[in-house]
C-alpha cells in the first residue's frame, strides 16, 4: 500500500531565502559571540591590572609601615640614649660616694631602673656597641672624640662613651681616643 502522506512543499526560491536569513542570522551571532569574548577578554584583562595594582598597594603599604615602624623605633632610641648615659655616669658615680643605708637602696633602685631600661632598649633591637681597646678605628662604628701619640697609629685607645646599633644600623656611633703616629 502506498502511503498517502501530504506534505507541503516548499518552493525553492523561500526555501533559499530562509537558508540565507539563518546564515545571516548565524553570522551575527557568531559576531555577538566574537564581541562577548573579546569583551570578556577585556574585563579578564582588567581584572588581572587590578589584582596587580592592588599587590602593588599591598607591598608598598608594607614597605612604607616596615620604615614607619623603624623610623619609630630610631626616633624612640635616640630620645633615650641621653637618659641612659646620663643614668650610667649616675651609677658610675654611686661608688665615688658614701651613702647611708636609706641613700644606698635609693641608689640601688636607680642601678636597677637603669637596667630595665637597657633591657627594654634592647627588646626593641637596640644594642650597645662597646668597641674593644686595640681593635681598629672605623668611622662608620666610631667617632674619634681626641688622639694620642702611639707606635700603632688608627686603634683605639680608650672607650669614652658607647655606641648603639639598632639592628644594623649605627643610631649613634662609640666615642673613642685614637692614637696617632709619634
Amino acid at each position: 500500500m502506498k502511503s498517502n502522506i501530504n506534505t507541503k512543499s516548499v518552493p525553492k526560491g523561500d526555501a533559499l531565502k530562509k537558508e540565507q536569513e539563518f546564515e545571516k542570522r548565524i553570522e551575527e551571532l557568531a559576531l555577538s559571540i566574537d564581541r562577548v569574548e573579546d569583551e570578556k577578554l577585556e574585563i579578564i584583562n582588567q581584572l588581572k591590572r587590578a589584582l596587580a595594582d592592588y599587590h602593588n598597594l599591598e607591598a608598598n603599604t608594607q614597605k612604607r609601615l616596615s620604615l614607619l615602624y623603624m623610623q619609630s623605633r630610631k626616633s624612640l632610641a635616640e630620645k633615650l640614649i641621653p637618659i641612659v648615659d646620663d643614668m650610667t655616669m649616675a651609677v658610675k658615680s654611686k661608688g665615688e660616694i658614701e651613702f647611708e643605708e636609706k641613700s644606698l637602696s635609693w641608689a640601688n633602685g636607680v642601678v636597677e631602673i637603669l637596667g630595665n631600661l637597657e633591657k627594654s632598649l634592647l627588646e626593641i633591637g637596640l644594642r650597645k656597641y662597646i668597641p674593644e681597646i686595640g681593635s681598629k678605628f672605623e668611622p662608620t662604628l666610631h667617632e674619634a672624640l681626641s688622639v694620642i701619640d702611639a707606635d700603632v697609629p688608627g686603634v683605639i685607645f680608650d672607650v669614652i662613651q658607647p655606641g648603639y646599633v639598632l639592628d644594623d644600623t649605627v643610631i649613634r656611633p662609640s666615642r673613642v681616643v685614637v692614637t696617632k703616629s709619634k
